[in-house]
């Protein structure tokens, strides 16, 4: 009976210290499914934001239907592709104005590395220097045509030639990538800058986008005109980016005398 009744003990025992409790194991299952299911809310929480976004067009305009349907209609429509003129034309925009100077910048390095190796004696030194120097010569020259190289290679959109609608109403624009809505502003004020040059106006975005709109791709609307609509609403001047070295040259000069008039 002694032996029996210490077996007893010893099951206990195993059981109170070894094994973990049933209540236990449900509580750590409860927590699991808990953590599951909070995920589970984020990811839909983020997905009903997304559409919230985008459906905020539909919601405007549901809003102003009643008042002034017209309002709802585009006044000027932009229809164009990804082609190679909109990639060269972004690349050139953004090294000019977003990033100016670099190329000279990368050419003066480039020749007084490359200068040493007329006085250098060691070969491999004078060699160094010459190839170092040319490298960043050639870079500073041809740098966006091998921008654009890289991006015609990367691009999914210029591969597959959607064609994107630029959609600007009386209140607010819409922007299409085939017939997917992308992006959409409710208000005009969300323009961050505005620029243009012979071929292209271009529009940067308090959020970041930038899109470019060729002048001889405008399906409704007069491009001449486009610039004044623009200021019209969000009060933002349109500044000139001139495409040709004569007229960079100019405004330079332009520039110049006007600060040398304030001073």
């Amino acid at each position: 009976m002694k032996n029996a009744s210490r077996k007893s003990d010893k099951r206990k025992g195993n059981n109170k210290g070894g094994s973990r409790p049933a209540s236990s194991r449900a509580v750590a299952a409860d927590f699991s499914a808990a953590d599951a299911s909070t995920e589970k809310e984020a990811a839909r929480a983020k997905a009903a934001r997304t559409r919230a976004k985008l459906n905020n067009k539909n919601k405007v305009q549901a809003q102003t239907a009643g008042d002034d349907p017209a309002q709802d209609e585009a006044v000027y429509q932009v229809r164009t592709k990804r082609d190679s003129g909109i990639l060269k034309a972004y690349i050139t925009f953004t090294y000019r104005v977003l990033h100016p100077g670099v190329t000279t910048r990368l050419i003066y390095i480039g020749i007084l590395i490359a200068l040493p190796s007329i006085i250098i004696k060691q070969t491999w030194l004078r060699v160094t220097c010459l190839v170092i120097g040319l490298l960043l010569i050639l870079l500073g020259l041809f740098r966006q045509y091998i921008s654009l190289a890289l991006t015609k290679k990367n691009d999914a959109d210029y591969k597959s030639g959607v064609e994107f609608t630029y959609d600007f109403a009386a209140n607010d624009a819409s922007f299409y990538k085939g017939d997917e809505l992308v992006s959409y502003i409710s208000k005009y004020k969300d323009i961050a800058s505005f620029f243009y040059d012979d071929k292209y106006y271009y529009i940067r975005m308090i959020s970041g986008d930038f899109i470019i709109l060729p002048k001889d791709r405008f399906t409704i609307g007069d491009p001449d005109k486009f610039e004044d609509f623009i200021y019209k609403k969000c009060k933002k001047t349109c500044r000139w980016v001139p495409s040709s070295f004569k007229d960079r040259m100019a405004k330079r000069r332009a520039a110049r005398a006007i600060s040398q008039k304030k001073s």
